[in-house]
């Protein structure tokens, strides 16, 4: 649950109750890189106060930011994005608490279960199993690819999409949603960031989620900002998690097309669109040659 609270003395902060799987090791980790986000300049709200229990979970509380939002489909946008999470990730290089961020749910190792306890109580994934074999045999072929991503980890926002920023113009002035900070490869925090960049489920969109080109725009903008074009290997792991991302939310669409099929909407669009279109290798192959 988050609050957005207008105290006394003028001031705006937000509070946000986490649930309860979820640590204080954790939490206080996150609070590390959004202040030193902060004191580089990013905008990274500051946290107030340490993490502490509340009710039945964790509260946390931070100075509001706040901006307006954009449309990911112009390309200054998407370039903004990808130059602001190159930010976050280079700010972030020499910090001391990757261990107790934990890594994404995308670099889970072989022998865990296919699918994590899922992001919404609405979603059950085993009552949905029948005609999701195809998406389980995506996903456990992107699960094996990403097994040799490697021990080169950066610190990476793995939510960094226009609905979690605030935009002046252009420009990125608040970032959000600090729950899924983790640490993975560069490679693997972009493929994921790619799928994804585009979505604002808030603007009633029957499709947010981006195409293949612009998939690929994305990566190009990030590589510019990188100031060099991702490895060979790096390319692999950029697209196992891609496909990894792609895989979970064509598994949450496919439960609710069963469930809810209002929200569910169509298999035409959205994750079961952008996963066929993409299959078990995104086409990057002349990209590999020109690296």
């Amino acid at each position: 649950m988050v609050a957005a609270l207008a105290l006394v003395d003028g001031s705006e902060i937000v509070v946000k109750v986490h649930r309860w799987n979820v640590t204080l090791e954790r939490l206080v980790a996150v609070q590390r890189v959004q202040a030193l986000l902060a004191d580089a300049g990013l905008p990274a709200p500051r946290p107030l106060m340490d993490p502490c229990p509340l009710g039945k979970g964790i509260a946390t509380a931070e100075e509001m930011l706040s901006g307006q939002s954009a449309d990911a489909g112009h390309r200054s946008v998407r370039k903004a994005i990808a130059v602001a999470l190159h930010r976050f990730i280079r700010a972030t290089t020499d910090i001391s608490v990757i261990e107790a961020l934990g890594a994404p749910l995308v670099l889970r190792p072989l022998d865990a279960p296919l699918w994590p306890e899922p992001h919404e109580v609405r979603l059950d994934f085993e009552a949905t199993a029948d005609g999701a074999e195809w998406i389980d045999d995506l996903a456990m072929a992107a699960r094996q690819r990403l097994q040799a991503a490697g021990d080169d980890v950066v610190v990476g926002h793995f939510d960094w999409r226009v609905e979690n920023l605030g935009f002046a113009g252009r420009r990125v002035v608040a970032i959000y949603d600090w729950d899924s900070v983790c640490v993975a490869p560069e490679a693997v925090v972009v493929g994921n960031t790619a799928a994804q960049f585009t979505v604002d489920w808030s603007r009633g969109e029957p499709d947010p989620l981006p195409s293949l080109g612009e998939m690929r725009s994305f990566v190009d903008d990030y590589e510019q900002a990188r100031g060099r074009r991702f490895s060979s290997s790096e390319w692999e792991q950029l697209d196992a998690a891609n496909l990894a991302l792609c895989t979970y939310g064509a598994r949450c669409q496919h439960s609710d097309t069963k469930l809810h099929p209002v929200i569910g909407s169509s298999s035409d669009n959205r994750w079961i669109r952008l996963l066929r279109e993409r299959g078990e290798q995104w086409s990057i192959g002349p990209r590999i040659l020109d690296s």
